[in-house]
């Protein structure tokens, strides 16, 4: 879920959640009973 939001959040399509000027996100989850852990770094263009 985070990542799908991250996502939406930079293409500016989050109705009703939207954060204005999003050029870069951090999703951030973890997975079973703390045995794995995962951090994605997303950006637009506009970060290349």
């Amino acid at each position: 879920f985070t990542v799908i939001e991250a996502t939406r959040q930079i293409r500016g399509d989050a109705p009703g959640l939207q954060i204005g000027n999003v050029d870069l996100a951090l999703a951030h989850g973890n997975g079973g009973t703390l045995s794995s852990q995962v951090t994605a770094i997303l950006g637009s263009e506009n970060t290349l």
